[in-house]
């Protein structure tokens, strides 16, 4: 899988992380998806706005996507959609038509508010150190493991199960790995 990403802001720092826009114009969105094709990668679309979702449908009906559309709604970001159960239902529900897999990637605390909102609206949950280093008490986590093993309680606890490789291959359309 692959993906493409935009800015981030440190709110302790008082200042963007990147003092730059990253730009993703329709030619070199295109010009990647075709490479990816040809290599055989999955894209992950990695969505900052509502927008963003949006422009999943152009490139669809062009060809240049198959189903299922993998998307991870980024939550959080300054420049970014908030983090609020609202904004996930809202870009959930303008996927393109079809069957799609979607999941959450809560920036900072707010990322396990966002991870129970996936999980009761139906969609799945990605958490690690890249997003966040505190578990929901405000702790600081000692690792990336303390972070899944808490998402995979969360899991639990709303009455769903972690998928298999099987089960997650499936789900992201990504065929069966090859056996030596």
């Amino acid at each position: 899988m692959g993906s493409m990403n935009y800015a981030k802001y440190s709110r302790k720092r008082k200042d963007f992380v990147f003092k730059f826009v990253f730009a993703n114009p329709f030619d070199e969105i295109i010009e990647l998806l075709q490479a990816m094709r040809r290599l055989g990668i999955k894209p992950e679309h990695e969505c900052f706005d509502i927008g963003h979702v949006a422009s999943l449908a152009p490139l669809v009906d062009m060809g240049l996507l198959d189903a299922p559309l993998h998307a991870d709604f980024v939550m959080g970001v300054v420049g970014g959609v908030p983090a609020t159960a609202r904004n996930l239902a809202a870009m959930a529900d303008n996927l393109p038509d079809g069957t799609h897999h979607w999941g959450v990637i809560g920036i900072g605390r707010e990322q396990w508010t966002m991870v129970a909102a996936s999980l009761t609206l139906g969609g799945s949950v990605r958490v690690g150190l890249e997003d966040n280093f505190y578990l929901p008490d405000g702790t600081m986590t000692r690792s990336n493991g303390d972070l899944i093993a808490k998402a995979r309680q969360m899991v639990q606890d709303a009455g769903r199960r972690p998928a298999t490789v099987e089960e997650a291959r499936a789900l992201l359309g990504i065929p069966a790995a090859v056996k030596a």
